[in-house]
């Protein structure tokens, strides 16, 4: 019996080891061919997007009150549209800059509600104020 169990106990530690060995040496082996342009541009491309989206989002939480920088983002975002139409591989950047020419406009036109309001108000303000004056 005890024959039996060392067998079985022995058979698995073999097997066990063997996996390990097949999983290291597997993580061991060398790159069998280096990327091709294609995978080298979508990197790229992907780095190059990243690396916008970060530095466009702190330059937008900057000017985030200010219609006229943020034009000028749009106006970013719309020369790297029209650069990259054509590259199917970019089509994510394009989508992302279109996304932001949207949400950028919105934010402009809120912007100007905003103020709209505010002079609105101060007219009525200055409307009261002269009212109270006159009594």
């Amino acid at each position: 019996m005890k024959r039996i169990v060392l067998i079985s106990f022995g058979t698995l530690m073999l097997l066990g080891l063997g996996m390990v060995y097949s999983v290291w040496r597997e993580t061991q082996a060398p790159v069998t061919h280096t990327p091709g342009a294609v995978e080298t541009g979508r990197a790229q491309l992907r780095a190059q997007l990243d690396q916008a989206k970060k530095t466009e989002g702190d330059t937008e939480r900057q000017n985030w009150n200010s219609p006229d920088q943020l034009k000028g983002l749009i106006e970013g975002h719309k020369q790297r549209i029209e650069k990259l139409k054509d590259n199917k591989e970019a089509a994510e950047i394009v989508a992302y800059d279109r996304d932001a020419v949207d949400r950028l406009e919105k934010r402009i036109s809120q912007i100007a509600e905003e103020e709209a309001a505010r002079a609105e108000a101060e007219k009525e303000a200055a409307k009261q104020a002269a009212a109270e004056a006159r009594q």
